[in-house]
């Protein structure tokens, strides 16, 4: 029988009920899901570990679980990475072992460093010392001297600013800065101190202390681990046709063979696998790439106690007969009357392990980056690569677009208070630093937490900030949704750090082994913005 339209509009209005309630059950369902998956970890009440146990120095070899990647446990794990990293080192001019914590030294020894500049993760290998262009008599031992050796076009040798001796009788600094641009993308300052030493003669190029009175660069460092460095002299990775013909390799096992971030026993030798991090007795630590950024002080800073400061090496030019020279200087530790030192305010760790193929990613940062507590004139300001059409090129303020993870905050809480417990006569310069974040197994998902993770001292710009996809650091210019990590069969589009290095993972993750070999002449913390084809 033909319903009548008062029929049809009542059943078609049951029917819209009905599936109005369905969808509604469905939404609550799936947001209970997704609550229970993405917040299950809130409802676990937060348990404390004790940081500094007889053997802190030990570096932690893995996570311990490849199911234990909540912020909780991968935090607790960083700390126990940075910790054991910044441990005074057993290095020593007779020995040379560079790498290893002193086990002699307490854990009061860890909470007042002193500023030698060589707690552990400073004696690891320099870039330059891995991967130097002149291989000729390439240095295979780990432990010796620290030695850099650079290309420098129609220079036969880098000398001192102040100084005849030659860059490569330099052998006691360990902190040699020779990146002074975020991937040449993006170039970070803080504001000049009017008062430090020299500053009236600014912009005299032979002012020792760098660029007093004028805006504080950040600049870099990047230096491996033993088993890193070990591995790229096995697999003579230092030789440029060996490297490149591996990185072809790694390519292909990654996107065809589908070899990509995942655990391999027996991994081939025509590829780059780097060491993995085993927990089993007498397990590997595991290949560790840092990077550490650093700026000069106040010496209101220096006075504070809440920076790091170690002796550090940079490089500048002049001009000499006209024609411009490249110079390193070195720069102590402590004030001096022309000179102020330079603290650390940045430190990424990427830790290859068997759990986590695809390296933990932690990255920490002084505590008053963003904060006026201490300085009030110290805003961190950067300006872009000026060819980058996606970014405006001009002086723009540094903001942290992405929050710390309130799992994250409370562990630095947790480590923070067991310092000051530790130190109840002194405030430890440990308690200022803390961790911003940490990256586990690969995520495929924007809205999961530290997906976009950066220092922002050390990725600053929107690019970098924001970062997923591919990266072209010679254009600046980037594709958010390309795939950049293959993890077996999966596919990935990952952001932050992980990300960004993804765009490496035909060398195992490596920029440093991607970008290999390093020659010419080092960053000059004296360049007007970027490289020298930028605009002053």
């Amino acid at each position: 029988m033909k319903k009548t339209p008062l029929k049809q509009r009542n059943t078609y209005v049951k029917l819209l009920s009905v599936g109005i309630l369905v969808c509604s059950a469905f939404l609550i369902l799936s947001s209970w899901n997704n609550a229970k998956t993405t917040n299950n970890e809130d409802l676990v009440e937060y348990k404390s570990i004790d940081f500094f146990p007889s053997d802190a120095y030990n570096v932690p070899h893995d996570v311990a679980s490849a199911k234990d990647s909540g912020q909780v446990a991968l935090s607790q794990f960083a700390w126990k990475e940075f910790i054991a990293l910044n441990w005074p080192s057993s290095y020593n001019t007779i020995s040379h072992t560079r790498g290893k914590p002193d086990m002699s030294k307490s854990v009061q020894d860890f909470l007042s460093p002193d500023n030698k500049g060589q707690l552990v993760w400073q004696t690891y290998k320099h870039r330059v010392e891995m991967y130097p262009k002149n291989t000729k008599n390439y240095n295979k031992k780990f432990d010796t001297a620290p030695q850099y050796l650079y290309d420098v076009d129609g220079q036969n040798e880098i000398t001192g600013l102040n100084s005849a001796i030659a860059l490569k009788n330099v052998d006691t600094i360990f902190n040699n800065l020779d990146e002074t641009s975020e991937l040449n993308l993006c170039a970070v300052f803080v504001d000049g101190d009017p008062d430090a030493p020299g500053a009236k003669d600014f912009p005299d190029a032979d002012t020792a202390s760098g660029l007093p009175g004028a805006p504080r660069r950040m600049i870099y460092e990047a230096k491996g681990n033993r088993d890193m460095f070990e591995y790229i002299v096995n697999q003579n990775l230092y030789d440029s046709v060996t490297r490149v013909k591996k990185i072809a390799n790694t390519e292909v096992a990654i996107k065809t063979l589908e070899k990509g971030a995942v655990y391999l026993k027996n991994p081939s030798s025509e590829t780059i696998v780097f060491p993995f991090g085993d927990t089993k007795k007498n397990g590997a630590e595991g290949s560790i790439e840092v990077k550490a950024t650093w700026r000069q002080l106040t010496l209101k800073e220096y006075k504070s106690g809440r920076y790091l400061t170690a002796p550090v090496l940079y490089y500048r030019s002049k001009i000499v007969n006209k024609d411009t020279i490249t110079y390193y200087d070195i720069v102590k530790a402590v004030p001096t009357k022309t000179t102020l030192p330079y603290g650390l305010v940045g430190l990424h760790i990427i830790h290859k392990t068997v759990n986590f193929p695809s390296y933990v990613f932690a990255t920490f940062e002084q505590v008053d980056n963003l904060s006026k507590t201490i300085e009030p004139k110290n805003t961190l300001f950067y300006y872009n690569r000026n060819s980058n059409p996606s970014v405006n090129p001009a002086k723009q303020y540094a903001y942290r677009a992405n929050a710390i993870s309130s799992k994250t905050e409370q562990v630095n809480a947790d480590v923070h208070n067991q310092i000051k417990k530790l130190s109840p006569n002194f405030n430890s310069v440990w308690q200022y630093y803390k961790l911003i974040g940490v990256q586990g197994h690969p995520q495929n998902n924007a809205n999961t937490t530290d997906y976009f993770l950066s220092n922002i001292v050390t990725e600053t710009n929107q690019t970098l900030r924001d970062f997923s996809g591919s990266l072209d650091n010679t254009n600046g210019t980037f594709n958010p949704t390309a795939i950049n990590v293959y993890q077996g069969k999966k596919k990935i589009v990952q952001g932050g750090c992980k990300g960004c290095h993804g765009n490496a993972q035909d060398a195992d993750f490596s920029f440093v082994t991607k970008d290999a070999p390093f020659d010419g002449v080092p960053d000059l913390i004296n360049l007007p913005l970027l490289k020298s084809d930028q605009n002053n």
